[in-house]
């Protein structure tokens, strides 16, 4: 709260206040409730959001909460997997009068509760964060990517709202995010470096139809890449001494996808091998010298992909300053936003 005092006593200073609006984005957690009527601020944190949301409030700044029903069921192995989605779910919360059918509107209305409890029950609500990443844990993947981001926003379209905001749904939402972040913490999980709804190389991973007129989602042209070959491990040789070039290679690229419930993980240990190599040998535009690795690595130019688990090859420097399919210009946390709708909560 101090340091968000005096960024807005500086607004005030250059006139901007009317202008710029400061907002502290929230992570679900912050509230917590078994049901959405009964939603309320964690106990610890009830002065600091009581005074943050005055604060929003005085200076109409909304409520920016990041809400993600993938959390929910990598954290909890007995969350129903239909409820994070917008199709429908055997498994619907019954909260008085008030049926949920997804996650979303549950998690929505939580915070709506916590709010009005504290006496804010209007306070206008952006949505700073909400997506499913494409790997890197079970449930990642394109399909269920594809079928949560288009489920949300067709239910944002609807302008349906949720039971507790009806025909009011949140004045923006941020679809989280552009595109993977190859550098990013994997602490909390791999899944972390996956949320991108392009690849590195600026192609669409899944149709999306953002519902704004032609609303689907263009691929990059003119793409420029480097030559078709990859980098893989020599099958001639013993490879029982490689994991120390294996640690090189995934300390620099990124080899989530052949952790546990990755797209990469079940093609055996010489494909892991090769996959880390290729990731490493991309990262550094090919270079011969980075596909040596002690004489373990192989130059070749039949494409290595198994599956779903694809050897991707890099960008050339000659089209785009970016270095590779991991590199650290596309390691950036963005996120792309459409406005769905613009609801004035006075007017509603």
């Amino acid at each position: 709260m101090p340091a968000l005092l005096n960024i807005q006593q500086s607004l005030v200073k250059a006139n901007l206040a009317s202008f710029v609006k400061l907002v502290v984005p929230c992570n679900a957690d912050a509230y917590e409730s078994s049901l959405p009527s009964q939603g309320t601020f964690r106990p610890e944190l009830t002065q600091i959001m009581t005074q943050l949301v005055s604060f929003l409030s005085a200076n109409g700044s909304p409520f920016v909460v990041n809400i993600y029903p993938f959390l929910s069921l990598y954290d909890d192995k007995d969350f129903p997997q239909d409820y994070a989605f917008f199709e429908g779910t055997t498994h619907a919360v019954t909260d008085g009068q008030n049926i949920y059918y997804n996650a979303f509107d549950g998690n929505f209305d939580t915070l709506v509760a916590a709010l009005n409890r504290i006496g804010y029950g209007q306070m206008p609500i952006v949505i700073g964060e909400v997506g499913w990443p494409t790997d890197g844990a079970l449930g990642a993947n394109l399909t269920a990517a594809r079928a949560f981001n288009q489920g949300l926003i067709n239910r944002i379209l609807s302008n349906k709202g949720t039971p507790l905001r009806p025909g009011v749904p949140p004045m923006d939402i941020y679809l989280f995010s552009l595109l993977d972040e190859g550098s990013k913490s994997i602490v909390p999980g791999n899944f972390e470096r996956h949320w991108g709804i392009f690849s590195f190389d600026g192609q669409a991973k899944y149709r999306l139809n953002l519902g704004l007129g032609n609303g689907l989602l263009r691929n990059a042209k003119n793409v420029q890449y480097l030559p078709s070959r990859w980098c893989i491990a020599d099958p001639t040789r013993d490879l029982l001494d490689v994991t120390n070039h294996i640690k090189l290679a995934c300390g620099v690229a990124d080899c989530t996808t052949l952790e546990y419930g990755g797209s990469c993980n079940g093609i055996g240990a010489k494909a892991n091998i090769s996959y880390a190599f290729n990731s490493y040998y991309q990262l550094q535009k090919q270079d011969s010298q980075s596909c040596d690795f002690d004489g373990f690595g192989l130059v070749t130019f039949l494409d290595p992909s198994i599956g779903d688990c694809r050897f991707l090859v890099g960008i050339s420097d000659t089209s785009s300053s970016n270095v590779g399919p991991r590199s650290s210009w596309f390691a950036v946390w963005v996120m792309v936003l459409w406005v769905v709708r613009f609801l004035r909560i006075c007017d509603a």
